[in-house]
């Protein structure tokens, strides 16, 4: 007998059938006891995985064993002229029919809804509050939140048991809390803030004290073929109970996502403010997109933007998303404008800025603009080109406050208007509005660490040092925030505690890590250190954008200048001045910033009158009367290369004016930093950089 026959004889093919039908229904009851008992996601994958990992050995068992009226043996064991395989395997097919009728009868079960609403039952709603209820009845109420328009609105949980659908709920999540931002008088924490209770342990009032909020909603997500299914319900944290669940079931479209959206926006704003006006009825109503895969390719966009750390990895990999998008569909205004900061941030960083970049970047803003010239994400994006593109920071702030006030629960933007605040004169007015971020949105972690930053560049340590110590505790793997507690350090000169913090850091490629890796060597004065330190993949990466070129090899030359290497020195200026040279001008702030460097390349080559030259034009490039910020730190550069260059008086009457500007120097960077040890033979230098309580020796 064939292998093959043996194979049908001993009813392998039949038990592999059996076996993937049974798999089949244990499924879905796994999928409707999960939702029911409200299970982690988690065990449905545990129930797949044993599934698969179980089919070869039942195939193997129906080789190797027999079923026979005196109970299981082993195949070899039966005689064959007693053997029974055929009645079993009719038992098998009788068991397979049995399995594929109920499947039958699932799907005609499943198919009996309508398109549309179809809103649980009263008594349904009634018995999902209370089920809810009862699972908060042992947490005592400890929160008393002080203002009763205000709510979280939790992460959904993903009730599809697949992974790559935990974006989807996730946007879902980011479109409701945008639809929440529109209504005024209404406090929404942002998702920033909420994301960090994501599969949390903690307590509904546990949550609500945390956040200062007199609401919280939560629900889930569930999409099956071409249905979806949310459900939400929203909780009054004061007297612990519900005021509105619903679950809502249909068929997987646009329309129905944004009705859903809609209708739990209307329910929270009917329960927590009152009625909506016909304005914000009207803002609510319309749909971005009627096309489902440009829909989900800007969720997947939006998901990379909104991740907490600001790298040039996120917006390249949500630029293939939000390309996708807009090629789905052409007329999706969201998605033009979400290109247009993606754009923008790829010449900000300096890792693209190609013609072609700032022609893309024009092209979605105009998109924005023509389709949708009334939403709120279209300013912000015209915002945006005018802080990214223009670098005109004035019209950028005024635009983010019209942007703000179309949008005025959403700390993102409130966050950003700060952002270009602070490079202009009302260095003041962004600190109110960091504060007010951090206010409306207690876990809103990127202001408290913009804050901090601008505080250390303005050299008020002491409010920095207060506002990281503060927020360092909420957000302990805020990467950033350690990063601004070394340079509080380095600004009071204490080299040994900012080495030892920052050597416990994970490094990662951004300007926050990058720029002490390479400044501190120096501080310490290893200067081979200040040398090495250019080989290291994160300082590697960044040096190739723009803004770093000719960057590193200026400041090899230092080093090597300083170990009295004047060759080498020359050398690797040199290279800085051919690298600068050659390179094409980007049109952005980096082309000053780049000039500035080819300043100090200039006089480590021998070169002063050229050295002074180009310290002035980078100046010009980005005078502090256009951006007070970066210019600042332009007329740093210049002052320590017309020291350098041997003119003196008008070096110090710079560094003297920029220990008094707002963007400042500080003193104990002057007198620690070894690049300034040409100056030190000066006794008015001395004198006017020397820290607080220094005796009159130098370092």
């Amino acid at each position: 007998m064939s292998f093959f026959a043996e194979l049908r004889r001993r009813n392998v093919f039949k038990v592999g059938i059996a076996y993937v039908v049974a798999s089949w229904l244990l499924l879905q009851l796994t999928e409707v006891l999960t939702e029911l008992l409200e299970l982690t996601t988690d065990v449905g994958k545990i129930v797949i995985v044993l599934l698969i990992v179980g089919f070869v050995p039942a195939l193997i068992f129906a080789w190797a064993f027999e079923l026979t009226p005196e109970g299981l043996k082993k195949e070899k064991d039966v005689d064959r002229s007693q053997s029974i395989t055929h009645k079993t395997g009719r038992k098998l097919d009788f068991f397979i029919i049995g399995v594929l009728a109920l499947a039958l009868i699932y799907f005609i079960w499943e198919s009996r809804f309508e398109m549309g609403s179809e809103p649980v039952s009263q008594a349904t709603t009634e018995q999902l509050a209370e089920s809810v209820d009862e699972k908060r009845a042992l947490t005592p109420l400890s929160v008393s939140p002080t203002d009763g328009n205000s709510i979280a609105v939790l992460p959904f949980a993903n009730h599809s048991n697949l992974e790559d659908d935990s974006f989807f709920t996730d946007g879902i999540h980011n479109d409701l809390l945008t639809q929440l931002a529109k209504i005024r008088d209404l406090k929404v924490i942002s998702r920033t803030s909420v994301m960090k209770y994501k599969n949390t342990e903690k307590t509904i009032p546990e949550i609500a004290e945390e956040l200062q909020v007199a609401t919280i909603l939560e629900g889930g997500v569930q999409r099956a073929g071409k249905r979806i299914r949310i459900n939400a319900q929203l909780i009054d944290v004061a007297n612990d109970k519900h005021l509105w669940a619903e679950t809502f079931d249909r068929e997987m479209t646009v329309e129905n996502i944004f009705d859903i959206q809609s209708e739990i926006t209307r329910q929270i704003v009917q329960a927590v403010r009152g009625e909506m006006s016909e304005e914000e009825r009207l803002k609510l109503a319309r749909v971005p997109t009627n096309n489902l895969e440009a829909y989900e390719a800007y969720l997947q966009s939006l998901a990379l933007t909104n991740r907490s750390d600001y790298s040039q990895e996120n917006y390249i990999e949500a630029e293939y998303w939000a390309k996708k998008a807009v090629e789905a569909d052409p007329e999706f205004a969201q998605a033009w404008a979400m290109l247009v900061e993606i754009h923008g941030q790829a010449i900000w960083i300096g890792y693209d800025t190609s013609k072609q970049r700032f022609d893309a970047t024009a092209e979605a803003l105009a998109n924005a603009k023509r389709l949708g010239p009334d939403l709120a994400e279209t300013t912000a994006a015209e915002a945006e080109y005018q802080y990214r593109i223009e670098q005109d920071f004035p019209a950028a702030v005024e635009t983010f406050k019209a942007a703000h006030r179309a949008l005025p629960g959403d700390v993102d933007i409130l966050h950003r208007l700060a952002v270009a605040q602070r490079r202009t004169p009302d260095i003041e007015g962004a600190f109110d509005n960091f504060m007010l971020a951090m206010d409306i949105d207690p876990n809103h972690s990127r202001s408290p660490t913009t804050m901090a930053e601008t505080l250390i560049e303005t050299d008020d340590l002491d409010r920095a040092e207060a506002l990281i110590d503060q927020w360092i505790l909420r957000f302990p793997d805020a990467r950033d925030l350690r990063a601004s507690r070394v340079l509080v350090y380095l600004g009071r000169g204490n080299l040994d505690m900012a080495r030892t913090l920052f050597e416990n850091m994970t490094p990662w490629v951004g300007n926050a890590y990058v720029d002490l890796a390479i400044e501190i060597p120096f501080l310490e004065r290893d200067l081979e250190q200040a040398i090495a330190v250019w080989d290291g993949p994160e300082v590697a990466i960044l040096a190739n954008n723009r803004g770093y070129t000719g960057l590193r090899e200026a400041y090899r030359a230092w080093a090597h200048h300083l170990m009295g290497r004047e060759e080498a020195a020359r050398s690797e200026a040199r290279k800085a001045i051919e690298l600068i040279n050659s390179a094409e001008p980007t049109g952005s702030y980096s082309d000053a910033f780049e000039i500035g460097a080819l300043g100090l390349a200039y006089v480590l080559a021998g070169l002063p009158i050229e050295a002074v030259a180009a310290a002035n034009r980078s100046v010009a490039m980005l005078p502090e009367s256009k951006d007070i910020m970066f210019g600042s730190f332009a007329s740093q550069t210049r002052a320590q290369v017309l020291g350098l260059a041997g003119k003196r008086d008008e070096a110090l009457a710079e560094i003297e004016r920029l220990l008094n500007n707002p963007y400042r120097f500080n003193r104990w960077s002057l007198y620690l930093d070894p690049r300034w040890d040409f100056f030190r033979d000066d006794e008015r230098f001395n004198e006017l950089i020397r820290p607080e309580g220094v005796e009159e020796d130098g370092p």
